[in-house]
């Protein structure tokens, strides 16, 4: 049999895109659309349902608890210009109000500059459940699937059913609201209303389950009028049907997997093909979707297989998602990829050691539409060796390779990228604890590097970053005093120059009445060097609180920071001094 149907593809902005033309083609390529629109007949519309808590009684039905606050800042500085008012207050409250167990959360400020009030339970939603049904009433954020609706919030009703073996959910609602230009934020872009609904059904467990995974979002064109309708408010529509899969083979072996399609039409108002009505699968999808010039069709895949036994797993996955490929149900896909790796990891020594790493390849320019491929080898190994309770160990290792090739046009040598990150981690710690003292020691070496490969550019694009930290801690348990003491090396080399920072830091904390009061004083001493300028910097704080009849707390901090660079130095010497004085009183 045959009919008129998709695809062909246009190259805009360097990303290619499959558009519905009419053409002469064969029935195997319209099979995900049919389905689609088969499937939007089912289920409109869709019923409501009615929730009853077998839980509701032993709920409190009202509850209030929070802080009132208020601070005093007082500041000075020299050698530079202030940062701050001499002296400010703020006066704050945070409370969350309860009923039948769903939290109310409110919070106030005033102070000197500025004055707001804010109520997150605006965004107010539940999701009450009673054996295997859940409704979800306002402010939701669901998880269908990877490819279909991953997360996005969406203010409406929805519905989960999980009866046996069945798996149905079923969500409509407005996934974003109208936003319109603002005089004071010229940065504001104008949005549209967009609304729709996402459905999942399928059958299993969570140890086995096969689902159909679908959603349709569209934005309402006139949520916005006038010249707010400019081309940065283009109403889009969007419909993404796909598969996701997990199976457990057995204890050991277990698989996922999902793909998906995305039929997106990125605007709504742009020309037409013509008439559709002879094209079967267009005349029933027309009822639902906009199909136009505009009208794209992206896919997404992923699947891994996941081999795990004691002390030992192991897994290989596999990702391709199209250039372009967008769900009005997600934020954010990183698209134009392909990659494939493989994470072995295992224990040894009565699980002492545990190792772990990835290795694998990846790519973009999937559809050989960009200037140039991107082909990147990655890597990464993690070991952490604890034979004792005194003595433990830590290493990570990491590699990124990232080799352009030519893509649609030859690639000029000069500018061809070709680098390799690297980065090591080393971290050894030695503790004594015994029920009158502990001690610790802590060491930190790190090491990054990127080496640029291509000689045209590499002597401008090299850099090397290392840093060494050292650190002391010891505790009195009787006393309830406890000592730090740390060393620091920081060293920063690229093209341009080289910086370093070499000091240390130095602090004791004391608690009294059974730690209702404690002090904590801490120092710290730096010598920077920056472009062959050397100088100082000076760090101290005074912290105090102390706690009383119960919900009374006050706290003070005096904070200091001192500077000291030669005269005519791009860097200011400067003295700053900071104090807080606050009040809190808990409720």
């Amino acid at each position: 049999m045959q009919f008129k149907s998709l695809l062909l593809f246009k190259q805009d902005r360097g990303e290619e895109h499959y558009f519905i033309q009419h053409r002469r083609h064969s029935l195997a390529p319209s099979f995900l659309i049919s389905f689609i629109a088969t499937l939007l007949w089912l289920i409109h519309p869709f019923p409501s349902f009615a929730q009853q808590l077998d839980n509701l009684k032993s709920q409190k039905p009202f509850t209030l608890q929070g802080s009132l606050g208020a601070n005093l800042i007082f500041y000075h500085a020299s050698g530079i210009p202030e940062r701050m008012r001499p002296f400010s207050y703020v006066l704050s409250a945070n409370a969350s109000a309860t009923l039948y167990g769903v939290d109310m959360p409110f919070s106030f400020t005033y102070s000197d500059r500025q004055r707001n009030y804010t109520q997150p339970f605006n965004q107010f939603g539940i999701s009450p459940t009673y054996k295997w049904a859940t409704a979800h009433l306002g402010y939701r954020s669901l998880r269908f699937s990877d490819f279909t609706l991953a997360g996005h919030s969406f203010l409406g009703a929805g519905v989960e059913l999980n009866p046996g073996k069945f798996r149905f959910g079923l969500v409509y609602g407005r996934f974003k609201k109208s936003t319109e230009s603002s005089p004071q934020a010229i940065d504001t872009i104008p949005s549209l209303k967009r609304k729709g609904l996402a459905m999942k059904i399928g059958v299993g467990s969570s140890k086995n389950f096969v689902d159909f995974n679908f959603l349709n979002i569209k934005d309402d064109s006139t949520s916005l009028i006038g010249t707010e309708m400019s081309s940065t408010a283009t109403p889009a529509q969007n419909m993404v049907a796909g598969f996701n899969t997990h199976f457990t083979f057995s204890k050991t072996v277990s698989f996922d997997a999902e793909i998906a399609g995305s039929l997106f039409t990125h605007d709504m108002k742009a020309p037409t093909l013509g008439d559709l009505n002879d094209v079967p699968i267009f005349s029933g999808l027309e009822k639902f979707f906009v199909i136009n010039q505009s009208t794209a069709f992206y896919t997404a895949i992923r699947s891994s297989l996941l081999y795990k036994t004691k002390g030992v797993s192991t897994k290989l996955e596999y990702r391709r998602i199209d250039p372009g490929y967008n769900s009005m149900g997600a934020y954010f896909f990183n698209n134009d990829i392909e990659n494939i790796t493989i994470a072995p990891s295992f224990t040894l020594f009565e699980r002492k050691l545990a190792l772990r790493g990835s290795v694998g390849v990846q790519r973009d320019n999937l559809r050989n539409t960009k200037k140039a491929t991107a082909r990147r080898i990655i890597s990464s190994f993690n070991a952490s060796y604890n034979p004792s309770s005194k003595f433990g160990i830590d290493a990570s290792y990491s590699n990124y390779s990232n080799n352009q090739r030519a893509g649609r046009v030859p690639l000029v040598d000069s500018i061809k990228v070709f680098t390799t990150t690297s980065n090591l981690s080393i971290s050894p710690r030695l503790m004594f604890i015994s029920a009158e003292k502990s001690h610790m020691i802590m060491l930190l070496f790190n090491r990054m590097s990127l080496n640029d490969r291509n000689p045209q550019s590499a002597q401008m694009a090299e850099t090397q970053a290392t840093m060494f930290n050292a650190g002391y801690n010891l505790s009195l348990n009787a006393s309830m005093l406890s000592f730090s003491l740390s060393l620091n090396h920081t060293l920063l080399e690229n093209f341009m120059m080289a910086s370093k920072a070499t000091g240390g830091s130095l602090g004791v904390s004391k608690s009294m009445q059974e730690g209702r009061f404690s002090a904590s004083l801490n120092n710290s001493l730096q010598r920077t060097t920056m472009a062959e300028v050397k100088g100082w910097v000076i760090n101290s704080s005074l912290n105090l609180t102390w706690s009383f009849l119960k919900k009374n707390s006050l706290r003070f901090g005096l904070f200091y920071i001192n500077t000291s660079y030669p005269d005519g130095s791009v860097n200011p010497s400067f003295n700053e001094f900071k104090g807080d004085l606050s009040y809190v009183y808990t409720f």
